[in-house]
């Protein structure tokens, strides 16, 4: 008796599946000349995908609610006010420092003045002798001579002009001689404004003096201390060269740096606290409590951070000009923004989301956008609205039930 070929399959399931699929394709090869191939069944997308397209909800029974005790915080658009800390540096106010420069080429030929004095306002701080403003002071003294010589002719030709005496075209000369007189004065005395000289000075000088003044004094021109002195006497000095600075200490200029994303919730007028730096187990000795004056418009190109301005005056001779502060800005937002607590905000991922209460067994999982987080808020940018109640408890226990529930389906 022949042996089956089955025989073998039954023995071999391998070959069992290889026959059968060879079976299978045969009777299809078989089929009329239908060209059609087979359809795929749309099986649809996975059952978590599917949750994600949808909104995800968590629906509670009695018996979890009642054994959560779920609390929930009303969102509002009243307004709060939280702390920004950012580094600061002290300098100058705008209109307490003095630097002095040479006005001119020269020497120093004295010093009236040193580091650490206290000087007022109009006090001699240096003197500088120099040839250039030796002829600065002729050229005005001439000038001065000049004008009148030229009135006296003036005058003089008035009268012979009156009497027929003299011709009329000898007056106007002597007239345009003395506008031009008058001409050069005024820019002699505009050059001797520009290196310091006033015109209660040039007033006391003689115009018909044979040796004119070579030593400039300079003055102080605000109230303050000397702080830093850079010549030496007899020193050889050139226009425009940086000599010594006084600064007034009884205002500083508060500068605070902070990061880009923060400047939006401060404006002038925000309330900030002064402290040191380098403070002792986290207590200052000293303290001031000011206001943001302006807000620089760009970004400081060193640290790339928005500079905020503070005109602060000084208690105590405090803070130093130069010195590292600490600031703390006390920011509130703009009206009809949103914050709700920190502890209402979970992540998925890198999306902040919260869960809304529909209704007493009923939770929505939804995004938010968060434009800062405090210490106890967290404010938002969108995704809620004043009057959603979002769930500041058991925040954990719901994202736990709403993947439970998601992977059961």
């Amino acid at each position: 008796m022949k042996a089956s070929p089955f025989n073998n399959l039954k023995r071999s399931p391998l070959k069992a599946a290889a026959v059968l699929f060879a079976s299978v394709s045969l009777a299809f090869g078989g089929c009329s000349g239908s060209s059609n191939s087979p359809t795929t069944e749309d099986t649809g997308a996975p059952p978590s995908l599917r949750a994600e397209q949808a909104a995800q909800s968590v629906t509670l029974t009695e018996e979890q609610v009642n054994n959560l005790h779920i609390e929930t915080y009303t969102v509002s658009d009243e307004p709060i006010s939280f702390s920004i800390e950012a580094p600061g540096e002290i300098f100058p106010a705008p209109e307490r420092i003095s630097v002095v420069s040479a006005p001119i080429d020269g020497r120093v030929s004295n010093i009236y003045a040193h580091e650490g004095e206290r000087v007022s306002k109009g006090d001699p701080l240096l003197e500088l002798e120099s040839l250039e403003f030796a002829n600065l002071v002729a050229a005005y003294l001439e000038a001065t001579a000049e004008i009148t010589y030229q009135q006296q002719q003036v005058e003089r030709l008035e009268v012979l002009t009156e009497d027929k005496i003299s011709p009329l075209r000898n007056l106007e000369r002597a007239q345009a001689d003395l506008r031009l007189a008058q001409t050069r004065q005024s820019a002699a005395l505009a050059r001797l404004k520009a290196v310091g000289i006033t015109e209660s000075q040039t007033r006391r000088w003689d115009p018909f003096a044979s040796d004119p003044n070579a030593k400039l004094t300079i003055y102080a021109s605000i109230d303050g201390v000397l702080n830093e002195h850079l010549i030496e006497m007899g020193e050889s000095v050139t226009a425009y060269q940086r000599l010594l600075d006084i600064i007034d200490n009884t205002e500083v200029l508060v500068r605070g740096f902070i990061a880009p994303e923060d400047a939006y919730f401060i404006k002038p007028g925000t309330p900030l606290s002064i402290t040191e730096r380098g403070s002792r187990d986290g207590v200052s000795a000293h303290s001031l409590n000011a206001t943001v004056t302006t807000i620089n418009p760009a970004l400081d190109q060193n640290n790339r951070s928005v500079v905020l301005n503070s005109i602060v005056a000084t208690e105590n001779n405090w803070p130093l000009v130069g010195q590292s502060v600490r600031l703390t800005y006390v920011a509130q937002p703009e009206e009809n923004t949103i914050s709700i607590p920190i502890a209402a905000v979970q992540y998925e991922q890198s999306d902040a989301t919260v869960f809304v209460q529909i209704s007493e067994t009923k939770y929505e999982k939804r995004t938010v956008d968060i434009a800062r987080i405090t210490d106890e808020h967290a404010i938002l940018s969108g995704g809620l609205k004043p009057g959603e109640k979002v769930a500041v408890t058991q925040v954990f226990s719901l994202k736990a039930l709403e993947r439970f529930e998601q992977f059961a389906d």
